[in-house]
């Protein structure tokens, strides 16, 4: 009689304990593990009875990583991580309270922390989350020894990044100062207590633009004077402190750093062309100053042709990629860093009208790093708006602000309504996973979320005349309103920020700053 070997080893398959089936399920990937979910009764009840399955599950969908210093059990973190999913489901911040700002300082919200400069020191918040078992904590540096012109903070490696203005032009320069963030004193990880940067501009003001990035760190040095002269883009080792990369270009504009050694810069030329989104290796770039014109870039995605004077481009990403939480905090699960959006925001001047206009274009991680992919054999590809733009981005308008937010979060933005006299913000989630399951959530009888999905291309022209060519763009995601809390010192508030477990609002005119948090 013959033996069928298959079904011999489907039968030895299903008499091995549930536990030791859990174990190898666990060695699969989500789909994988979702696939033998389907297979048979038997498969289905092991996978839906076993907490670090149905975790890996969980964080698969929401896009996020497993804490690795986290003391919770893993049926502990897969309640934590139900109740911190429906938190954001709900849009439910039960937490708020109001801080003073600091007159005139520079500000940053990163990692979950509020800091302010205060002169030649900065004051720190640090925003509760008590679903994570994050408790609030203030603490302020008083004296770093020089006044800070502006920074950036790195809560994964206690680092803040201030920068100092030395001298008068000829005999000026910029002195990056690396510092803990819980101390102020210098980094221990860095080999010296700064890096210099002597500007190659007849001017002395100037704004900067800072990111890190695991070991680099790069600043944007941009004139202030109406003028052609060129702003220049620096990056360094700040552990080793050698520089790295050194562009001088009148067409830069911003920037952010896809990976460790890709970076995207907005380049916005003088020759009647359309913006660009240009991704740079930093290995392959020069150490010394090179313009522009002779970067190898990788590959450049083109906007839209346009009709209208551009004044400003600015690029923003956050977390950073590396990025994780201080071992200090215990974080049960963050933000993936393999997936996030890129919000390019772009103020114009339209020819046919005196007020300026401001879009939004978010783009995911993913289809930038499909167009590296695609250019490895073709250095300085330019991709045009058609091929990439209209199903890998969303375009939004919004009104112009002159107010600096951190206004994105992993695969999340928000938008401030400020002439709604309920006080309301607009969340945008580009998860395409959230979105599909609010359709399934809409479909039973469970309550209704407050999510609606973005389920069609969204036509832009109808709000914004600075296109010469019809704008019609696609991103799967889902939006939402959420009311802001009440601020009795003032009518409105000016501007909103969104970190991964809460929301920040800012008024200047009100020296307040308030957030809400899970």
């Amino acid at each position: 009689m013959d033996v069928d070997r298959s079904e011999i080893r489907v039968e030895t398959t299903l008499s091995l304990p549930n536990e030791l089936i859990a174990l190898v399920f666990n060695e699969l990937d989500v789909v994988s593990i979702l696939k033998c979910k389907q297979v048979c009764r038997l498969f289905n009840s092991v996978i839906a009875g076993n907490a670090q399955l149905l975790y890996k599950i969980e964080l698969f969908f929401a896009r996020f990583e497993d804490g690795t210093h986290c003391n919770l059990d893993t049926a502990g973190r897969l309640r934590a991580f139900r109740q911190y999913q429906q938190a954001w489901n709900n849009l439910s911040f039960p937490h708020s309270r109001l801080i003073s700002m600091q007159d005139s300082h520079p500000w940053e919200l990163s990692g979950g922390v509020l800091c302010q400069a205060i002169q030649s020191g900065f004051t720190c918040v640090q925003i509760p989350c008590r679903i994570k078992g994050i408790p609030e904590r203030e603490w302020t540096v008083d004296d770093l020894g020089f006044d800070i012109r502006d920074f950036t903070i790195d809560t994964s490696q206690d680092l803040i990044v201030a920068v100092e203005q030395v001298g008068v032009y000829p005999n000026h320069s910029c002195k990056i100062h690396l510092r803990t963030l819980s101390t102020g004193e210098h980094h221990p990880m860095s080999v010296a207590p700064f890096v210099t940067h002597v500007p190659l501009s007849m001017h002395e003001e100037f704004k900067f633009l800072i990111q890190t990035c695991a070991s680099r760190i790069a600043v944007l040095f941009q004139q202030l004077a109406d003028d052609s002269s060129s702003d220049e883009l620096v990056i360094w080792d700040w552990k080793s402190g050698h520089q790295k990369l050194f562009i001088q270009d009148k067409d830069l504009q911003s920037f952010s750093f896809v990976t460790e050694d890709l970076v995207l810069i907005g380049i916005v030329g003088s020759d009647n062309t359309p913006p660009r989104l240009d991704v740079i290796s930093i290995g392959n770039c020069s150490r010394e100053m090179v313009p522009y014109r002779d970067v190898v870039y990788v590959c450049g995605l083109e906007y839209p042709k346009m009709k209208a004077n551009i004044v400003d481009m600015s690029i923003r990403s956050e977390p950073t990629p590396g990025w994780a939480p201080s071992r200090s905090l215990e974080a049960p699960f963050f933000f993936a860093r393999s997936d996030r959006i890129f919000t390019i925001t772009l103020r114009v001047s339209p020819d046919t009208s005196t007020n300026e206009e401001c879009t939004v274009l978010v783009v995911p991680l993913s289809t930038i790093m499909a167009q590296v992919d695609l250019s490895h054999d073709t250095p300085k590809r330019r991709v045009p708006w058609k091929q990439w733009g209209p199903y890998g981005s969303h375009m939004l308008f919004r009104n112009p602000s002159e107010i600096w937010v951190c206004y994105v979060y992993g695969s999340k933005f928000i938008q401030l309504l400020p002439w709604e006299k309920k006080k309301q913000a607009r969340v945008y989630d580009f998860n395409k996973y959230s979105a599909r399951r609010d359709v399934r959530n809409g479909q039973t009888s469970e309550p209704k979320l407050p999510w609606k999905r973005l389920g069609r291309p969204y036509p832009l022209n109808s709000q914004c005349s600075a296109f010469d060519e019809e704008v019609n763009t696609y991103l799967p995601g889902r939006v939402a309103f959420v009311d802001v809390m009440l601020n009795d010192a003032v009518q409105d508030w000016e501007a909103a920020m969104i970190g991964e477990d809460n929301i920040v609002m800012v008024s200047p005119r009100a020296q307040k700053y308030g957030y809400m948090a899970m």
